[in-house]
């Protein structure tokens, strides 16, 4: 059986032949191929294309560049972070304008999403008032956890008061900043 390499090889080899008409040097980030040799390349018949092909690992090298994969698969992490992070706002039922202000979110965003988590009717349109008391303390509760950064400020809060943030965010609108 064919190893990794050779495989990768193969398949960057039938790219490259299927290729060929839309194909030129200006494709290549750090080596050229010459005119001659692509159009070489082009008047081969499809059994000497297989054949090219399954020679691939002679003339191709395929490898891993360790550093920026392990970039890629940072930044993979942290959007599943933040969209895990989006989902528990949404399911303690934060409306659209406090995911707007945390994430950016974008109204028909913020519907795909509900949707998608089956979120319906619970939480939506104009949120209920909170007491006076509850107020307050959401309130000092905001105040007490001013160093942290406002997304874990609401998740604190809505730890410590049992809120969902349909309420929080009815009770902290009119008095942080927007």
């Amino acid at each position: 059986m064919a190893n990794f390499e050779d495989k990768m090889c193969r398949s960057a080899a039938k790219t490259l032949m299927s290729s060929l008409e839309s194909l030129h040097s200006i494709h290549f980030e750090t080596q050229e191929l010459s005119d001659e040799l692509l159009t070489t390349l082009s008047k081969l018949n499809l059994t000497e294309q297989k054949s090219l092909i399954n020679r691939a690992r002679y003339f191709l090298k395929v490898g891993v560049d360790e550093k920026a994969l392990t970039r890629q698969l940072k930044e993979l992490e942290d959007k599943r972070e933040e969209r895990e992070l989006e989902d528990i706002y949404l399911f303690h039922g934060a409306p659209l304008v406090l995911m707007r202000r945390l994430f950016g979110m974008h109204a028909s965003e913020f519907s795909r999403l509900r949707t998608i988590l089956n979120i319906r009717g619970a939480g939506s349109g104009r949120p209920p008032l909170c007491d006076e008391g509850t107020d307050h303390l959401v309130w000092k509760t905001w105040l007490h956890h001013k160093q942290l950064d406002e997304r874990e400020r609401f998740l604190q809060i809505a730890d410590e008061t049992g809120l969902d943030f349909h309420l929080i965010w009815s009770a902290l609108r009119d008095h942080i900043d927007t």
